[in-house]
């Protein structure tokens, strides 16, 4: 238990022996930490000085000998929260630098790309980069939306369109079946047109932006996630076709 919480926190299986042997035998030299720990001597000395930097050892010396004493367990949270400190500093230096990262990857980007994302976790990432590029000018564009799928991708949805509103982007959805009452749910939110059209087909599809997103929900969930002018101007004649058609 104790091993398994300070390698969460950073420590290696061989500073952690280290540690532990000095805080059992209290001031000892190498030797005897060598004997107890069962490290290799020529490691030793490596790890004692990642311990002294990292502030759990320290060490005086005796007759040229060095004696190394662990220091208090209270140590180890000074150590984390040294950590937090360091990596709260290292946020707000990514924050700052996030606008030419981006900038270098949108200037990287073709102009007809095709990505699958597979999984909850690949699908959450998918739709909601998707949504990251969108701007105010844009209208979202939504086919074959049903509440008929899992609680889990229906909260994730909710959670979706509530950022897109937030953001003050429109969005006209096609709802392929009522039983459920999820269509209720977008009735109320701003920026939101809805419309009824019969026929619950397998997959989903959405114009978001400049890219065309077709999205399975069953067992093995998916996002295809397709740039391309010619096929994202078809999508969008064929879902205003629909649009005219339902009620």
């Amino acid at each position: 238990m104790q091993e398994s919480l300070l390698e969460e926190i950073g420590l290696t299986k061989g500073e952690i022996k280290v540690y532990l042997t000095l805080l059992k035998l209290g001031e000892t030299t190498t030797g005897k930490i060598i004997e107890d720990a069962q490290i290799s001597s020529g490691k030793i000395y490596e790890i004692l000085d990642k311990l002294i930097k990292k502030g759990l050892v320290g060490f005086i010396i005796k007759e040229k000998t060095k004696h190394f004493t662990a220091a208090s367990p209270q140590s180890i949270l000074e150590y984390v929260q040294r950590k937090e400190n360091e990596l709260q500093h290292k946020k707000l230096e990514i924050e700052k630098a996030l606008p030419s990262l981006l900038a270098i990857g949108k200037s990287a980007k073709n102009e007809y790309e095709t990505h699958l994302y597979l999984g909850f976790k690949g699908f959450e990432t998918a739709i909601f980069d998707a949504l990251h590029e969108v701007t105010g000018n844009d209208t979202v564009l939504a086919v074959g939306v049903t509440g008929k799928k899992s609680k889990t991708f229906n909260l994730l949805w909710q959670r979706w369109h509530k950022e897109r509103v937030r953001r003050k982007i429109k969005c006209r959805i096609l709802v392929t079946e009522l039983e459920s009452g999820y269509h209720r749910v977008f009735q109320k939110m701003k920026y939101t047109e809805l419309k009824h059209l019969k026929g619950i087909t397998p997959a989903a599809m959405d114009v978001v932006g400049d890219k065309v997103l077709i999205l399975t929900h069953g067992e093995d969930p998916s996002c295809l996630v397709i740039k391309h002018r010619d096929i994202r101007q078809s999508i969008v004649t064929f879902f205003q076709t629909m649009w005219n058609h339902a009620k």
